[in-house]
């Protein structure tokens, strides 16, 4: 359940050093006082939050209030990065056999080697969204990638909130992927949550942007209907009736143009900006999972995630999709996906890890491409 207002302000008055004291629907706050200075407040404040039972002595905060505005320049440097490390967590000890149950491979052969708990590092990044239409909504996002792998583990945000954890600086035992491919992963994957979240805010736009589109296309072929009327019943030729179609040509023109007008009255712009990022360390089981094509051979590492109790997926090497099911390539041995596998010009087998542009055998450019 979201937080309410009252609950994060006193969480932030208290990691300012202030004594916070809750009763009911106000706060009675003991504030330092450099912190009472940035937020022009006495050192001895109250602060409501029902606008019903505010009184004189003290300060009403809502979303929109000059005081939450305050309370951001008093935020404004702290909480960027933090990390973290879980402990206490449920390593399940069968994960050789359920890995083989778990992914396929769909060209080859594969089969767990061993099993081992290991030390993975996750990037928690959380963004800010504001869509701009003729309204404007913003909103958070977040996302969690494994800095190993590159999957996305953003399910097992919900679980962060029980795990025992201490501040730390601990290290992950395996190598972790560049800060730039580790952004770029968490923008492909902000990207399609930032659709989901904004999917009704676009359905309401174009239901309003058809209704609009409607009611200017009826007043002006109404007009259209009329001029043609008026052609037909004074039976006009020569020049008044050439007249007349230009009326109508310039009637057309100017729907059309009032149309595009509307089309981008309800564009909808997005700008995204990181807000923070948490790294979290935390025990795994990894799965050493051998990949044969033919003679060729490669070891890759599942990852069993305690938090979802689950397998984390493996990434395309091709689009960056989630996987159980893959392909091999012919000539480096790349898990990629169907799509990656096939070229949608000749059907014949590829990779698009290894020609990331274009088919090597018919040259037909790949649209969309989202590959690493």
């Amino acid at each position: 359940m979201a937080k309410l207002l009252i609950d994060t302000v006193a969480e932030v008055l208290e990691l300012s050093g202030a004594a916070v004291e809750k009763n009911g629907e106000y706060l009675e706050a003991l504030v330092p006082g450099d912190i009472a200075k940035t937020l022009h407040t006495p050192e001895q404040t109250k602060l409501y939050f029902n606008p019903e039972h505010a009184k004189q002595d003290g300060e009403l905060v809502t979303f929109q209030s000059d005081f939450v505005d305050r309370l951001f320049v008093l935020m404004q440097g702290t909480g960027n990065y933090a990390r973290l490390a879980l402990h206490n967590l449920y390593l399940k000890q069968s994960t050789r056999s359920a890995a083989e149950q778990r992914f396929a491979v769909l060209n080859g052969l594969g089969r767990a080697l061993d099993a081992m708990e290991r030390r993975l590092s996750y990037a928690q990044f959380n963004f800010k969204y504001t869509a701009v239409s003729d309204e404007k909504k913003e909103g958070l996002v977040s996302t969690i990638i494994n800095e190993q792998t590159l999957a996305e583990a953003s399910d097992m945000a919900v679980q962060l909130g029980w795990a025992e954890f201490t501040e730390t600086s601990h290290h992950a035992e395996l190598p972790a992927h560049s800060f730039h491919d580790l952004y770029a992963a968490a923008c492909r994957s902000v990207e399609s949550g930032i659709g989901r979240e904004l999917s009704e805010f676009h359905k309401s736009l174009n239901r309003r942007l058809q209704r609009d589109i409607g009611r200017l296309t009826e007043y002006y072929e109404s007009l259209i209907t009329e001029i043609r009327r008026k052609i037909a019943r004074r039976s006009l030729e020569g020049k008044e009736r050439e007249d007349e179609e230009a009326r109508i040509r310039a009637t057309e023109l100017e729907l059309e143009r009032k149309i595009v007008d509307q089309r981008e009255k309800y564009a909808m712009k997005i700008n995204v900006e990181p807000v923070n990022f948490l790294r979290i360390f935390m025990p795994v089981m990894a799965v050493n999972f051998e990949v044969r094509f033919r003679k060729a051979v490669r070891e890759i590492p599942l990852i069993w995630n305690p938090l979802t109790k689950d397998f984390e997926t493996l990434v395309c090497q091709g689009c960056a999709a989630g996987l159980f099911h893959f392909y091999v390539c012919e000539e480096k041995l790349h898990t990629v996906c169907a799509d990656c596998f096939k070229c949608a010009g000749c059907g014949r087998n590829i990779c698009r890890a290894c020609h990331p542009k274009k088919c090597p055998k018919c040259g037909m450019a790949y649209q969309g491409s989202s590959n690493q």
